[in-house]
């Protein structure tokens, strides 16, 4: 069997932008390593990401405010590129509260304790004149690769749910190059460049990018199943939150009633009864029983 004997180095090229360099490798693990570790550092490494907002004044993001040289959609993809560091806990919520004339950045927001912001000088917006103020509440949470608004739907009036990318990688190549040892030139050499966000450096982003696949490699020649397993239920409870009640084919009266009673997708029904149905308004116990059926069908 072949034994692994390489060793690591870390070329700095920039901020949050190194190259990291894996050699001498067997021939041909050149590109096996260098592939595995660039997507698990693209899709799989855990980062937070703002998952809603709340402005005051603004029912949704199709509107503007006055006093804002931005409107609202463009004021919420700029929020979007705010980078966060969660150092307790798996969400929290920054306030902003600014008046007057002024450019406002992330530095202006109110951070609580266990939150760090990594690009405080990004500019949010541009308040126009003396009069002009602006207030929201900023949601963050942590999580893994990409998230679509849907999942942070709410009830609440004036909660704007955003999609999330929560990865803290922005771009990741991979070079093999021949390197040699001794008399033995046919060994590989992986060159990974690599470019974070500020919330982890690409060393550590390789460090624990390795880690996920040998818990995953580990599985195959050593398996441990558990079927009630934590990892599978979320990813289960995933999938539905990703499909929608209108996935059901039911008769359109009923697939509006229930988006009206706050039930969206087909997670909100994994746990519904009969009695919670028919309290939903224009859903009475006949077609309660038809939206139980055909849910547990798609569970």
């Amino acid at each position: 069997m072949i034994q692994p004997n390489f060793k690591l180095s870390v070329n700095d090229l920039g901020v949050n932008h190194a190259e990291v360099v894996l050699e001498p490798l067997a021939q041909n693990f050149g590109h096996t390593i260098g592939n595995a570790l660039r997507r698990v550092l693209l899709t799989s490494l855990s980062g937070a990401a703002v998952v809603r907002v709340r402005i005051d004044g603004v029912q949704h993001q199709f509107t503007t405010l006055d006093g804002i040289q931005e409107d609202v959609l463009e004021l919420i993809l700029n929020i979007k590129e705010l980078c966060f560091v969660l150092e307790t806990g798996d969400s929290a919520k920054a306030k902003l509260n600014i008046k007057g004339k002024k450019i406002v950045t992330g530095a202006d927001i109110e951070l609580p304790a266990g939150l760090k912001l990594i690009n405080p000088d990004h500019v949010l917006m541009n308040l126009t004149s003396d009069k002009s103020k602006i207030s929201a509440i900023i949601e963050i949470e942590s999580g893994t690769g990409y998230v679509s608004a849907e999942r942070y739907q709410t009830d609440e009036i004036g909660v704007i749910p955003l999609d999330a990318s929560f990865s803290p990688i922005l771009k990741v190549n991979y070079h093999v190059d021949s390197t040699r040892v001794g008399r033995r030139t046919d060994l590989d050499k992986v060159r990974l460049d690599i470019i974070t966000n500020g919330a982890i450096d690409p060393q550590t982003a390789v460090l624990e990018s390795a880690k996920i696949l040998s818990t995953f490699f580990s599985q195959v020649y050593n398996p441990v199943f558990d079927e009630n397993s934590e990892s599978l239920t979320t990813s289960s409870k995933t999938e539905l939150i990703s499909q929608s009640v209108e996935d059901l084919d039911l008769p359109v009266r009923v697939t509006n009633a229930l988006k009206n009673g706050g039930y969206k997708t087909l997670a909100d029904l994994s746990k519904i009864t009969i009695e919670d149905l028919t309290k939903v308004k224009n859903i009475g116990e006949k077609s309660a029983a038809e939206i139980i059926k055909k849910a547990q069908k798609h569970a």
